[in-house]
């Protein structure tokens, strides 16, 4: 008997030391390098570019120190990081990174460490010369507002709108992630806000989206292209609505995703959220985020 305990003990032993060894690996393994940019000045009004038919990118303009061209940078939420693409510019080619500083409106973006990353191929022939992504970064320890019905971004913000006053709800910026929480099919849950998701409203796990989904929906079946994989989305109508404090949002569709990484899986495992919102569900109302003090406003 005495031997059959200590079997037992040695292995919840063993079984607690895997557990918290997952998670100390997961830990670092999300967890961004440090925020390596400078940001003065407020923006002002930074009008958005819709990239594709259903908004499938959120694209903002920018100008690079002594170039007077207007290029593009997609808004991703989801990159804690904003970096360049090694082959939209030759500054940027054969470099893992560079020091430089670009203008979003009137707010000074700088650091002597952007990275810079191969997404394949450039198409010369693009009208609109897209060089990178905008992450979360940008709105660290700041006030961003995002004003999806009249098609701007405020970056920056040196004061908070009167409007957004009374209607903020606390939200976690955890690895520089926008993690909210609401009430869906009754029950709370946590979504990531990702603006790079751009064209769902909600994309979550199979399982999920065949709990949320609207009886006999037929779904859209799409591959798209991200950075360097092909995924196929699952798109199906939905009759839900989540709550967010005073704010109700209806859920009109739902989507899955078969491709995405490992770590993309295990993220939303390990972080315990329920899906990704992307900007389709917000198009008719302004987001108001502020990063410092961990509160954000949907009007």
């Amino acid at each position: 008997m005495k031997i059959l305990k200590k079997i037992v003990l040695a292995f919840l032993l063993i079984l607690t030391l895997l557990c918290l060894g997952f998670y100390f690996y997961f830990d670092q393994k999300f967890s961004p390098e440090e925020n390596y940019l400078t940001v003065k000045n407020e923006s002002g009004k930074v009008n958005i570019k819709w990239l594709g038919e259903n908004k499938n990118v959120l694209l903002l303009p920018v100008h690079l120190q002594n170039d007077s061209v207007t290029y593009f940078m997609q808004f991703d939420t989801g990159s804690p990081t904003t970096l360049f693409y090694e082959n939209s510019l030759e500054a940027f080619k054969n470099k893992n990174q560079i020091k430089t500083q670009f203008k979003i409106g009137n707010t000074d973006v700088s650091s002597d460490r952007f990275k810079i990353i191969s997404v394949g191929k450039n198409n010369d022939k693009d009208s609109l010369k897209i060089i990178g992504t905008i992450g979360s970064d940008l709105l660290d320890q700041n006030k961003t507002m995002i004003n999806f019905k009249e098609g701007y971004v405020v970056f920056n913000i040196l004061k908070e709108p009167k409007s957004f006053s009374n209607t903020k709800l606390d939200f976690k910026f955890k690895k520089r992630k926008i993690i909210i929480t609401g009430t869906l099919n009754g029950k709370q849950e946590q979504f990531l806000y990702d603006s790079g998701t751009s064209a769902y409203e909600l994309l979550t796990n199979k399982e999920n989206w065949e709990k949320l989904k609207s009886p006999n929906s037929k779904p859209v079946v799409e591959k798209a292209q991200s950075w360097e994989r092909i995924l196929t989305s699952y798109t199906a109508k939905s009759n839900q609505t989540i709550k967010f404090k005073n704010k109700e949002l209806i859920l009109s569709e739902v989507t899955y995703v078969e491709g995405i990484s490992q770590s993309q899986y295990m993220l939303m495992k390990f972080s315990g959220m329920t899906g990704m919102l992307g900007n389709k569900i917000f198009l008719n109302n302004s987001l108001y985020i502020d990063c410092k003090e961990e509160k954000i406003s949907i009007n």
